[in-house]
């Protein structure tokens, strides 16, 4: 970034200072929050300030801001949100969907298969699957290694998935 000559500065001041308010007002509109409104502020008043002798004495400094202004705020937020996904927290988010019509019958299927299941095999599942146990958790609880509560789990969840694609 280019800094500016102390006479540029006091004389972009000069110019600059009365708008301010009209400008706050202006970006008010446009963002709708208030940081954001003085960050769109601040940021239109770095460019005019580096854009300063591009603007031509004599003509209306505030039609000149204000186009500088909307040209960043539109840069900045509208032309980017096109093409930026929008992100949802979800940590303490408790909406319920209710299963389509595949998914009922897949769980029907599972709930079929789970008493053919080995008792160790539910265990495993139930633990980590269902109850959100991680897998050191599991292997405390059922007093084996890491590496077996992942064995169990696999072949568990092997077994249900073979259950379900022969039902189809």
């Amino acid at each position: 970034m280019t800094a500016i000559s102390a006479a540029t500065e006091r004389q972009f001041l000069q110019i600059v200072a009365p708008c301010i308010p009209d400008l706050r007002r202006y970006a008010r509109s446009l963002t709708r929050n208030s940081a954001d409104t003085d960050d769109l502020v601040q940021e239109t008043m770095v460019r005019a300030a580096l854009k300063l002798h591009l603007w031509q004495p004599g003509t209306n400094i505030m039609a000149w801001l204000v186009v500088m202004m909307r040209r960043l705020h539109l840069s900045q937020n509208v032309v980017g949100k096109r093409n930026q996904a929008i992100m949802v927290p979800i940590d303490d988010w408790d909406a319920v969907t209710p299963p389509s019509q595949t998914q009922a019958v897949e769980l029907r299927e599972i709930a079929a298969r789970w008493p053919r299941l080995s008792a160790i095999h539910r265990d495993v599942l139930e633990a980590v699957a269902v109850g959100g146990e991680s897998y050191e958790q599991a292997a405390e609880r059922f007093q084996v290694p890491v590496g077996t509560i992942r064995s169990r789990l696999a072949r568990a969840r092997l077994s249900l998935r073979e259950a379900v694609a022969t039902a189809h």
